[in-house]
């Protein structure tokens, strides 16, 4: 049986590193303002985030983050 290689696993990632995960054909740039968008449109989403004291301009993100965004997102 093959093993999988890329297994994606909750713990701290740049924000523009997600971003890629979830959009690897995009630039940084673009990658970044649509993960973010999923995340602002995505109510729950956000609100949870906050409570864990996200801010929209940190650059890395904790593995709570990172849980509750691929709670709602999937994995990318």
């Amino acid at each position: 049986m093959e093993e999988k290689l890329s297994e994606f696993k909750v713990r701290s990632y740049g924000k523009a590193d997600l971003a890629l995960m979830y959009n690897p054909e995009m630039c940084v740039r673009e990658a970044l303002r649509t993960l973010m968008r999923w995340i602002v449109r995505n109510e729950r989403l956000y609100r949870d985030l906050m409570e864990l004291g996200y801010k929209k301009s940190c650059k890395i993100l904790t593995p709570l983050e990172v849980a509750v965004i691929t709670r709602y997102l999937g994995e990318p």
